[in-house]
C-alpha cells in the first residue's frame, strides 16, 4: 500500500521546537515526571505574566485535601530514574501494575472498542533506505526528528505525498532510561488508531543504533508557537481548537487509551489549520487506574500529584488547563518550581480575568473539578457531557470531524516540505543514522539490543 495522499490526509510529525524569537512567554520543557521516590523536578516557568490584582480576581478556590507539600509514595528502588538523568528529559517512569479494584470516584467502564481488534496500519514493504534525509526538524531526549523524502517513483507520478517526519530514537538511551515499554506502547497505539486529529504512523524500523518511526509531516508548526504570537485566543478561536481536542480524546478514550501529555507543544497545525495530536510517549491503555507522576507540571491533575491513581479524568483536567491557557495566555497554576506548581494545583485557587465570560468560566471549572466523579467528561454522560456543554453550543461536531469548517489560523505553507514553522538545525552526521545510509537489516537476528525492539 502507498502512503496517503497529501491533500486527503495532511501530514504530521512529532512535537518539535520552533524559533524562540517568536515566543513571548516561557517554553515548557518536556518534563520527566518520576513516581515512587524522591524526584528532582525541572524548573517551571518564571512568573513573567502573573496576573495583577486589578486585572484578575480569585473567583473561587476549589476544595482540595490540605497538603503543605506534594506527598511522596513509598520508594521502590527499581523505579528510580538513573542518577544522571537530565532534568528536562522526556520520559515517564511508572509502575506496571494497575488497579484491580474499582475506583469510588471513577467507576470502571469497559472500552467501547478493543484496540487489539483494530487493523495495524504499518507498511512493512518499506525500508529505511527508501528515504532520503532532507533536514532536521527538532531534537529531544532520545534523538531527533528528521524531514525525509520517499524516493518512490509512485509518489512522484501521483498526488501522494513523499515527505514525512522520521522520529529517530537512540536504543541505548531508551534502555538506560528504562523507556522500552513506553516506546513499544507508543508504536502499538499509533499503529492501530486512525483519526483525522491524531498523528499517523506509517512504518517503523531499526538499525544498529536507533529505532525509527515514520510519521506524516505536519508543516504548520505547534499551536504553542501560534498562541505565543497571538498572546491569547478569543473564545471563538479557543472553541474551534478545543473542540478538535475533545473529539480526539473521545476517540482515544473509546479504546480506554489515556493520552497524559496534553499541552500546546503537542498540538500541530496541518496545512489547513486543523490540529493533530502528536507525541504518544506517555499514552497507555488503562481500564481503570494507573499510578505515575507523569507529564508536564502545569497540566497534572490532583490525583496524579497525590498518587491516588489516575485514568481518563486526568485528560479532561488537562483540557481545562489548556482552555484557560488559550484564553488567558498562561496556565492557571504556575510557580518557580514544579513543587510550587503542585501546591497551587492542590490548593485549587484560580485567578479569573474580569473579561472572561461566565460560560467560559463554567466550562473550565467543570474540567478542573477536584472530584473526578463530578469532573466534566467523566460524569454519567461521559464525553457526550462535554459536547453538550452550553459553551460548545452551535458547534457542528460532524462537520468538524469531516474538516468542513474553515480553521481560524491557516498556516502559510507553500509546499509539502515547507519547514518555515520549525527550527533550522544541521543535518545529522551519517554515522548517527546508519540505517538511512545503508541497509543494516541482516545484523538484527543476533543482536541482544535489537531483540528488545523486535516489533520494529
Amino acid at each position: 500500500m502507498d502512503p496517503p495522499v497529501f491533500a486527503g490526509r495532511p501530514a504530521r510529525s512529532s512535537s518539535l521546537p520552533t524559533s524562540p524569537d517568536d515566543l513571548r512567554l516561557y517554553r515548557r520543557p518536556s518534563n520527566v515526571m518520576v513516581v515512587d521516590g524522591p524526584i528532582t523536578p525541572p524548573l517551571s516557568p518564571k512568573q513573567l505574566h502573573t496576573p495583577k490584582l486589578h486585572d484578575a480576581i480569585i473567583l473561587d478556590s476549589v476544595s482540595q485535601p490540605s497538603h503543605s507539600t506534594p506527598p511522596h509514595c513509598p520508594c521502590r528502588e527499581d523505579l528510580l530514574p538513573p542518577t544522571d538523568l537530565p532534568h528536562d528529559a522526556d520520559i515517564c517512569m511508572e509502575r506496571d501494575d494497575v488497579s484491580s479494584l474499582p475506583s469510588a470516584s471513577s467507576p470502571t467502564r469497559p472500552p467501547l472498542k478493543l484496540l487489539q481488534d483494530e487493523d495495524e496500519h504499518i507498511h512493512r514493504a518499506l525500508k529505511l533506505t527508501d528515504f532520503e534525509v532532507k533536514g532536521t526538524l527538532g531534537t529531544g531526549t532520545f534523538g531527533r526528528v528528521l524531514l525525509v523524502k520517499w524516493r518512490s517513483t509512485v509518489a512522484a507520478q501521483s498526488n501522494t505525498t513523499n515527505f514525512f517526519a522520521m522520529k529517530v530514537l537512540r536504543k541505548t538511551e531508551i534502555i538506560r532510561l528504562r523507556q522500552v515499554e513506553h516506546v513499544k506502547a507508543e508504536r502499538y497505539i499509533l499503529s492501530r488508531v486512525r483519526h483525522p486529529f491524531i498523528v499517523d504512523l506509517y512504518a517503523t524500523f531499526q538499525d544498529s543504533l536507533n529505532i525509527y518511526m515514520l510519521l506524516s509531516y505536519v508543516p504548520g508548526g505547534e499551536l504553542f508557537t501560534h498562541l505565543r504570537r497571538a498572546g491569547r485566543f478569543s473564545p471563538d478561536v479557543t472553541r474551534f481548537y478545543l473542540a478538535t481536542i475533545v473529539v480526539a480524546l473521545k476517540y482515544l478514550h473509546s479504546f480506554n487509551i489515556i493520552y497524559r501529555d496534553l499541552k500546546p507543544e503537542n498540538l500541530l497545525l496541518d496545512h489547513r489549520g486543523y490540529l493533530r495530536l502528536t507525541d504518544f510517549g506517555f499514552a497507555k491503555v488503562v481500564d481503570d487506574r494507573t499510578w505515575t507522576l507523569c507529564g508536564t507540571p502545569e497540566y497534572l491533575a490532583p490525583e496524579i500529584i497525590q498518587s491516588d491513581g489516575h485514568g481518563k479524568p486526568a485528560d479532561w483536567w488537562a483540557c481545562g488547563i489548556l482552555a484557560y491557557e488559550m484564553m488567558v495566555g498562561y496556565p492557571p497554576f504556575f510557580d518557580e518550581t514544579a513543587y510550587g506548581i503542585y501546591e497551587r494545583i492542590l490548593e485549587g485557587k484560580v485567578h479569573w480575568p474580569r473579561d472572561m465570560d461566565a460560560l467560559s468560566r463554567d466550562l473550565i471549572k467543570g474540567f478542573l473539578h477536584p472530584d473526578r466523579s463530578k469532573r466534566l467528561g467523566n460524569m454519567t454522560a461521559g464525553p457526550q457531557g462535554v459536547l453538550d456543554h452550553p459553551w460548545f453550543r452551535g458547534v457542528d461536531w460532524e462537520a468538524l470531524e469531516r474538516r468542513e469548517i474553515r480553521a481560524p489560523i491557516v498556516p502559510h505553507v507553500s509546499s509539502p516540505d515547507d519547514t518555515r514553522y520549525f527550527t533550522r538545525l544541521p543535518f545529522p552526521p551519517p554515522e548517527e543514522v546508519p540505517g538511512l545510509i545503508r541497509d543494516e537489516s541482516a545484523y538484527q537476528s543476533f543482536n541482544v539490543v535489537a531483540f528488545q525492539f523486535s516489533e520494529f
